[in-house]
């Protein structure tokens, strides 16, 4: 598989959530050095403070980062664009952009971030399925100011992915943390001040449950902005004035940890013997990272049970029901705060959970009254996290989300014979750069076959001295036939498809180009996903005839084919000039429908596709598409029957298509 040169944008030194998330996917990326060749821009993360743990991975982004200086001042480019940031800070970077974002904690996505996201990015990563749904539920009333053009269904039109994070495994910190606990039944909560964390009532309905209970105590995590000294004193103020104002006279403790903490120092946090539970009354999570931590960690959770935290804190019963294993908060979903309106990050129209008083109190109260029970909730939930969320299983996850297709470990011996079948007419311009093309492939020798019938005249003889010279070099591989007259592109096809041997076929037409490994790529991904019958990948499209894969600027004009979908294949033909396919489709299906001009290739896809056929899309420019002004499909010339070849398919398939909708059970999904 290509190594890719990987631009991460990201706040990557912050002490921020996003801070985090990044410096999570580099550790996911590291482990595939063979895929990715890193480089880093570090962005600033609002108000938020910088790491100061100078550890050996901050060391390697600290180099990593003079090294991106270095490369794009020498005119360096990059294959792909991963950006960790809202999508209001998405932006054009590479051929491929990646929106790497936590989402958004409420029921609905700013319209702005729907309109960068469909304009900016190929696709999207994100952290939770909460914050999947949210991207995929948005929808808007829009009118064009200047046009007056209205759209009733403004929504996502990008592929969203979810990688959840990893659960790791750390030593607790010897020496612990210095803090003078005077009480034995502690809380933990870990939390930014900020209105969406809900902090103040936390805190107030906390002590109204335990005022008079001079043996429990909540150890509260938190701050401001920052980890600096004035966030302190902003922070010791809030909290005194808050307990000073709303809740009186107490016996339970209070303790106010601020600062960084290492990993360590958090595991003994977690794993402390008094510590009996982890706390989250917050209006909605993208993920809930110190949750999530207490969890894999093995200690009891209260929390509603609404947003991003439903991925982890859940488990499969055995009538297939996923039960929440934590101490339960009751809410209702209402809109935000008007004080919480974020202007293109959280809408007035928004709505999040709202914790229930008289419920968040049960749930403390009975984490300590049904202590074991929840203990031992906890424990199976760790359990379940350690297994389902492995460094390893996450990692390649994201992995293959940000390569853009399965990372498939198949060595090339795992592959069956693949058929290349190519028509020859009129290519004298081609032929010699297209046998060279074809026979450099990483695994021509040792795994393809290339049937070429050569349609031309009889008076037309250069391309056969030219195929010759090769048919002599590779004896094994090349099987060549001249035929009587020309039947057509698509008739050709047919017969080259019914001599091939192999298993896999695709189609290399005299003008277009492979990158050198295409083949390899395309058979690795088929091999490796048995439900896909194509794959297909986008294509450079070039004006200037014979431009080999690696000649062209990775800048260059490209079709940025959409992920596979029944209405995709409507909308364009997906596979378009470099297809790899089963050959049993034909056998399923039929064969290319030789009456059609140009566009049987198109037609023969959606008969698949309608037919139950899946079709994959890699994730790289696999080849080189010259707009060859003499070609069947783009000689102006041509467009008359063309476009009435192509008006007459797409009315067959929209037909299907709109009978497949209106004969579909009511709340079942057809396309």
């Amino acid at each position: 598989m290509k190594k890719k040169k990987l631009i991460v944008k990201a706040p990557l030194l912050s002490r921020s959530g996003y801070g985090e998330q990044a410096r999570i996917a580099i550790r996911a990326l590291r482990t595939r050095p063979d895929l990715f060749d890193i480089y880093l821009l570090n962005i600033s993360w609002g108000g938020t403070g910088c790491v100061s743990d100078y550890t050996p991975e901050i060391q390697w982004i600290h180099d990593k980062l003079l090294q991106t200086v270095q490369y794009a001042q020498g005119g360096g480019q990059f294959d792909v664009s991963l950006q960790i940031t809202i999508p209001n800070e998405f932006e054009k970077i590479a051929p491929v952009d990646i929106g790497y974002t936590a989402g958004i904690e409420t029921t609905m996505v700013a319209g702005d971030w729907i309109h960068k996201c469909n304009e900016i990015v190929d696709r999207i990563i994100t952290i939770s399925e909460h914050s999947k749904k949210v991207f995929e539920a948005t929808s808007y009333h829009i009118k064009n100011e200047n046009t007056g053009e209205e759209t009733k269904d403004f929504k996502l039109l990008k592929p969203v992915q979810v990688v959840n994070y990893p659960a790791y495994e750390y030593e607790s910190a010897p020496a612990g943390l210095d803090i003078p606990f005077e009480t034995h039944k502690n809380f933990l909560c870990i939390s930014q001040w900020g209105i969406r964390k809900n902090l103040e009532n936390t805190i107030k309905w906390f002590v109204e449950e335990f005022r008079d209970d001079e043996d429990v105590g909540l150890v509260l995590k938190t701050n401001v902005m920052s980890d600096c000294t004035i966030d302190r004193e902003m922070t010791t103020e809030r909290l005194q004035h808050l307990l000073d104002t709303w809740c009186g006279e107490r016996k339970c403790k209070i303790y106010l940890l601020h600062g960084e903490l290492t990993t360590e120092e958090l595991t003994w946090l977690y794993q402390h013997p008094s510590m009996k539970a982890m706390i989250n009354l917050a209006h909605g999570e993208g993920y809930g990272l110190p949750l999530f931590e207490a969890a894999y960690n093995g200690l009891p959770l209260v929390t509603v049970t609404w947003s991003g935290q439903m991925d982890f804190i859940c488990k499969t019963n055995k009538k297939g029901k996923k039960v929440p294993l934590v101490s339960r908060v009751d809410y209702d979903i209402a809109p935000v705060q008007e004080a919480a309106i974020w202007d293109g990050v959280i809408v007035k129209d928004a709505k999040w959970a709202y914790a229930r008083e008289s419920s968040y109190k049960r749930a403390l109260r009975d984490i300590l009254t049904k202590e074991k029970h929840f203990k031992n909730q906890a424990a199976i939930l760790r359990h379940h996290i350690k297994k389902t969320f492995s460094e390893e299983a996450i990692y390649r996850q994201f992995v293959e989300a940000v390569y853009g297709e399965p990372i498939i470990d198949i060595n090339i011996d795992d592959l069956p014979k693949i058929s290349i079948i190519t028509s020859v007419f009129d290519a004298e311009e081609h032929i010699e750069q297209l046998m060279e093309d074809v026979t450099r492939q990483t695994i021509f020798k040792e795994k393809c076959e290339w049937v070429i019938l050569n349609a031309n005249g009889p008076n037309n003889n250069f391309e056969e001295e030219v195929i010759m010279k090769y048919v002599e070099k590779y004896p094994d591989n090349i099987v060549y036939k001249r035929l009587d007259e020309d039947p057509g592109i698509y008739a050709t096809w047919n017969m080259a498809i019914k001599m091939a041997t192999g298993e896999y076929i695709t189609n290399v037409n005299c003008d277009d180009r492979r990158a050198p490994w295409a083949f390899e790529s395309q058979a690795k991904c088929l091999t490796g996903n048995p439900d896909a019958d194509l794959v297909y990948n986008d294509s450079y499209m070039v004006n200037e005839a014979n431009q080999m894969w690696e000649d062209v600027n990775p800048d260059n004009r490209r079709y940025n084919f959409d992920e596979f979908s029944k209405e995709a294949m409507l909308r364009g033909n997906l596979p378009h000039n470099n297809p790899m396919w089963r050959k049993d489709l034909h056998e399923q299906h039929g064969y290319f429908n030789a009456e059609y001009r140009s566009a049987s290739d198109w037609d023969f896809w959606l008969k698949c596709s309608f037919a139950g056929s899946k079709f994959q899309k890699l994730g790289e420019v696999l080849g080189v598409y010259y707009f060859n002004p003499k070609g069947m499909s783009t000689n102006p010339e041509n467009f008359e029957w063309k476009q009435k070849e192509e008006k007459e398919i797409f009315k067959k398939y929209f037909a299907k298509l709109r009978e497949s909708k209106a004969t579909a059970p009511e709340g079942n999904l057809v396309l």
